[in-house]
């Protein structure tokens, strides 16, 4: 009998942990449920994770990293304006977290509270992403593309309105279309943010 690679493995712990923390929640969700989606002895998920908040923990960094991988610096050398530009990175971001819902809500929604030291990671993940953005307005306003104001208040509505954007459109608060989602966004950026 062969055996499967260490990467396809863990790639299936993963999957069946995110299955177990959607199904039951972070706190109800054992270790026993975890090998239970994935059909492997208790012994082979501690190979790969030392407890569930490992998994958990994982699983958000992941996830993080891909959104962060997402979001390019606006290039003012590019063939492309910096609007569009923008609005490719709001796209990008939004059909990531409409192709995988479950781990948007684990992420962005349900990961913040459950302990200090993951609290700790999610704000430091927000604080790149505070930075990357701030760059981008700031570059925005010296070139009179953003309105001035005062951007850490810009930051923090821009960040803030894009990820509840995001866990309502995986809820089915919103549309599930990402070419709608994006476009509002930025019409809501040309409204409040954008220098007109």
């Amino acid at each position: 009998m062969s055996r499967k690679p260490r990467a396809l493995r863990r790639r299936e712990l993963l999957d069946a942990a995110r299955d177990a923390f959607v199904e039951r929640g972070f706190s109800a969700a054992t270790v026993d449920d975890v090998v239970g989606n994935a059909g492997v002895a208790r012994g082979t998920f501690y190979l790969y994770f030392r407890d569930k908040r490992a998994v958990f923990e994982a699983l958000v960094d992941e996830f993080l990293a891909r959104i962060e991988a997402c979001v390019k610096s606006i290039d003012l050398s590019a063939p492309e304006t910096p609007v569009e530009q923008l609005t490719a990175n709001i796209r990008r971001v939004v059909e990531l977290a409409l192709a995988e819902p479950a781990i948007v809500k684990l992420a962005l929604h349900d990961a913040t509270g459950l302990d200090p030291d993951l609290d700790e990671k999610l704000h430091g993940y927000y604080e790149r992403l505070r930075a990357l953005i701030d760059e981008s307005l700031q570059q925005g306003q010296m070139l009179g593309m953003v309105r001035p104001g005062d951007r850490r208040v810009m930051v923090a509505i821009g960040l803030g309105g894009l990820k509840e954007v995001l866990v309502d459109a995986v809820a089915g608060e919103l549309t599930s279309d990402a070419a709608v989602i994006t476009e509002e966004i930025m019409r809501f950026l040309a409204g409040g943010l954008l220098a007109r």
